[in-house]
């Protein structure tokens, strides 16, 4: 009794025989080329289904001297902030035909120009998503375009000429959720900023003074402390405000893990969230709404804007604007409320 044999693979000619049009347009909608009307793309993409076709990404990469690789150079301590990205990135991926490769970048590393050099030597990849901080390091932009690598930047500080930019607003985010605060009646609201450097604390921290100064209230360097993202530093820069005499009756935390840091040293002292204190957060991770109090803070579409910047290097348009500027949106949850009766 003989061995079955294999069924057989569906190639690009079958897809072609079933659509209807030449192979060399089935390759060119494989490979999300322009020019091709919209009605033989549908055809196409419907027959491929039917069919079950799964392109050979080495002989496609091979055909194209493309690696339909896309990669996310990052370096931040929050990896749900991470996750969220790549997530976007391998959903605008996945529709395209390519793929995520996603690499940690040890800014501090004395031999991180070295390794970043030679892994887009070794994967080719046909762009690069920067995400905050890498999009801001001087060195790492100069070796991009040095080897003429794509790239698109989420939230830099400044945006390089011919180069997508995808951010929000968020020194205006920050001024909503401070103004939050204020009108349930805080004056004396301190904020937990991020590390220098990242551009989104800087934006962070000029919209918190802003809405402080804009309700005529001094500032107050004191309601000022730094931390570096992570809960932890979250938990420290509270202790260090719920010690001041007097305390502050509101603590911003410019992100989700700060904030729940700080909820955390709050309750640990016998105070009540919000009663006694209220804490607002940023990005709305899982996080915010699984703690209790439920944190307010700042929604921003982190999964879409990733997406946004991997189509701009799938599908690069001269044509399109550079920037793209994604809403935000105020959550406001159970951990804020009035100040504290006297």
């Amino acid at each position: 009794m003989g061995l079955d044999r294999p069924p057989r693979a569906i190639t690009i000619d079958d897809v072609a025989d079933r659509a209807g049009v030449s192979a060399k347009t089935v390759s060119r909608v494989l490979n999300n080329e322009p020019n091709v009307r919209p009605s033989k793309r549908e055809l196409v993409l419907k027959a491929s289904r039917e069919l079950g076709y799964r392109p050979n990404p080495a002989a496609r990469s091979l055909a194209s001297s493309k690696s339909f690789l896309i990669a996310h150079l990052h370096d931040n301590p929050v990896p749900e902030y991470v996750t969220a990205l790549n997530t976007g990135i391998y959903n605008a991926c996945r529709a395209n035909g390519f793929f995520l490769l996603p690499e940690k970048v040890d800014l501090d590393a004395p031999d991180r120009m070295d390794r970043l050099q030679t892994f887009l030597m070794t994967s080719r990849a046909d762009g690069v998503v920067l995400s905050p901080p890498v999009c801001d390091d001087m060195e790492i932009l100069a070796l991009l375009q040095a080897t003429n690598t794509p790239y698109a930047s989420i939230s830099p500080a400044r945006q390089p000429v011919q180069t997508p930019v995808i951010r929000q607003d968020d020194r205006q985010a920050a001024y909503e959720i401070t103004q939050h605060l204020l009108d349930f009646g805080h004056t004396r609201i301190a904020l937990i900023a991020g590390p220098a450097g990242h551009n989104a604390s800087t934006k962070r921290y000029d919209g918190y003074c802003q809405a402080l100064e804009d309700a005529g209230i001094g500032f107050d360097e004191t309601l000022i402390v730094s931390g570096d993202y992570s809960l932890r530093s979250g938990l420290e820069a509270a202790r260090l405000l719920i010690a001041l005499d007097p305390r502050p009756t509101a603590i911003f935390a410019t992100n989700d893990d700060m904030a729940v840091g700080a909820m955390t040293t709050v309750m640990a002292s016998g105070l009540t969230i919000p009663k006694d204190i209220s804490i607002a957060g940023f990005d709305d991770t899982r996080l915010a709404s699984a703690v209790w109090p439920a944190l307010t803070t700042i929604r921003q579409p982190l999964e879409l804007m990733a997406s946004k910047a991997a189509e701009r290097l799938m599908s690069p348009d001269d044509a399109a604007p550079q920037e793209s500027v994604f809403d935000f949106e105020l959550i406001v949850r159970a951990s804020t409320g009035p100040v504290p009766s006297k």
